[in-house]
């Protein structure tokens, strides 16, 4: 059984936790992707589980795997897009997904703090990169204003489902991958339709060498200061 780490930030708590503790990840994750019905997948039980807590809420969580090269084309963005050229220039990844906020949630601070503890990870593990799949609702999925922030052909991921989305529309994006944008995330020239969730995916990954050094201080500083 895997030891749980805590970490405290004020009033909330984040719980790094193994799948055999991931309950309240979870039954979040089945409220928002499911209706309620069970989101468990194969991909948890070599996971690690984040999740965000005020006593017995449970405000947030994300699913994290560390990976080394030629562990990446097992993951779970590997079912969508062609890594091989994003696992060679990368020899040591991080993994985030199903990140999901309760729907009460209104305080901005959930999302900073996920981040924050996001950031303190990929530095504890010496990861070279940050990556998943940025969702979108799949009736509302707006892909405008990505098309400059593509990933460079050195390592930008290929194309390998059978149906894939342009990048192109308009509406609101998701307030996490605005936020991975800020600090100088690059995505796929695609998205791909996942319509198991109803949803768009679009690859998203942050070089760890890409976040000005000021932006990384005031992100990892963020424990401290929530």
């Amino acid at each position: 059984m895997t030891e749980d780490r805590i970490i405290t930030a004020g009033r909330w708590r984040v719980r790094l936790t193994g799948s055999e503790n991931a309950d309240a990840a979870l039954a979040l994750r089945a409220r928002v992707f499911r209706g309620g019905a069970c989101d468990r997948d194969a991909f948890d039980a070599r996971a690690r589980h984040l999740v965000v807590e005020d006593g017995a809420r449970t405000l947030a969580c994300a699913r994290l795997q560390l990976q080394r090269r030629a562990e990446v084309g097992a993951g779970y963005s590997a079912q969508y897009y062609d890594l091989q050229k994003f696992s060679a220039a990368f020899p040591r990844a991080l993994e985030v997904g199903r990140i999901c906020l309760a729907p009460e949630v209104t305080s901005p601070d959930v999302l900073r703090l996920l981040l924050a503890t996001l950031a303190q990870l990929v530095l504890e593990a010496r990861a070279a990169v940050l990556f998943g799949c940025a969702s979108f609702p799949l009736a509302e999925a707006s892909l405008d204003g990505l098309t400059d922030r593509l990933a460079p052909a050195e390592w930008a991921p290929g194309r390998k489902a059978s149906e894939v989305r342009a990048l192109t529309g308009t509406g609101p994006m998701p307030p996490l991958l605005r936020s991975y944008l800020a600090l100088g995330a690059r995505v796929s020239d695609h998205g791909v339709v996942d319509r198991d969730l109803g949803t768009v995916h679009v690859f998203t990954a942050l070089p760890i060498a890409a976040i000005p050094p000021n932006r990384a201080r005031l992100l990892t500083g963020m424990l401290d200061a929530v």
